[in-house]
């Protein structure tokens, strides 16, 4: 993103489109969550405004940090007692830490 200025934007300017361009454009400042005033400055001026993450980012990140939660709890109760957890249930932490990684990433599970 440009930084921020406290100078006043005085100077409007006028440019002109073709109809699939300004589509285009539109289409790309709406999944940055931009104003298409906002996008074009900040390409022009050298910054590449990032998509916005998708709603069900959100969900997988509290997901991932559940599972995370999880994992450390198994590691502490495993410290705490000398005793590895039993397999089965660090396995199943594991394999929901990992489905949960890879949806973040887009990746098909294997």
């Amino acid at each position: 993103m440009t930084p921020p200025t406290s100078e006043p934007r005085t100077k409007p300017t006028i440019v002109r489109w073709t109809p699939a361009e300004i589509a285009t454009v539109t289409e790309r400042a709406k999944e940055c969550n931009l104003p298409v005033a906002r996008f074009v400055r900040e390409c022009a001026l050298g910054a590449v405004p990032k998509a916005a993450r998708h709603v069900d980012h959100k969900a997988l990140l509290r997901e991932l940090a559940r599972s995370g939660n999880n994992l450390n709890q198994l590691v502490h109760e495993a410290h705490a007692r000398e005793l590895f957890p039993a397999e089965e249930k660090l396995e199943a932490a594991l394999a929901l830490h990992v489905s949960v990684l890879r949806q973040l990433v887009d990746e098909p599970e294997t």
